[in-house]
């Protein structure tokens, strides 16, 4: 039983590797412009910077973000990290892919404390809304609301909410440049 799983496993595999080389030969560059993942697609290439309001005792806080299309261009994945007084810190690393079923763009990542966030991206007026679900290491679940709005193809505005009280309240506001 096992040689025959072998077997079928490196049949299977060796032809994805020759489907896949004479793709590269035969496939044109994809067009993103096509991808279910075009609406965030802007976010990929070179380095974003944004400006935190400051820390404690008044540090300078930055975050960067870099994002890129998954190798087989099905996705964006991205890594944000924390600039403070000029030390670097991770902070979040994950991707956003079309869910076929849900027929929606959805994003998943995890934080630097071991917190998991989920969920969809809905574009409204020209801003992507984020609606996330945050499950902390403890297991707490907290609703949160990232409102992407870009500004030209160089810079954009994330404005984040937390759900309290029946409503959402504005957590914080960052306008993002991508550098030169």
């Amino acid at each position: 039983m096992r040689t025959a799983l072998f077997y079928i496993l490196s049949v299977a595999l060796a032809s994805t590797i020759a489907t896949a080389k004479d793709a590269d030969k035969a496939s044109p560059p994809v067009d993103s412009s096509a991808s279910p993942c075009a609406p965030i697609a802007f976010l990929v290439g070179g380095t974003w910077h944004g400006q935190v309001p400051p820390g404690p005792n008044e540090q300078k806080v930055e975050i960067e973000l870099k994002a890129d299309w998954t190798e087989n261009h099905q996705g964006i994945r991205f890594d944000s990290t924390f600039v403070i007084d000029g030390k670097r810190s991770p902070y979040a690393s994950g991707m956003y892919a079309w869910n076929p079923a849900k027929k929606q763009l959805v994003v998943l990542y995890t934080d630097s404390k071991g917190s998991l966030a989920d969920g969809a991206v809905t574009i409204k007026n020209d801003v992507l809304v984020h609606d996330f679900r945050v499950t902390e290491k403890d297991g707490k679940i907290t609703k949160i609301q990232a409102r992407v709005t870009p500004q030209g193809p160089n810079a954009y505005l994330n404005e984040i909410y937390q759900w309290k009280r029946g409503h959402w309240e504005k957590l914080v506001s960052v306008h993002y440049e991508r550098a030169p």
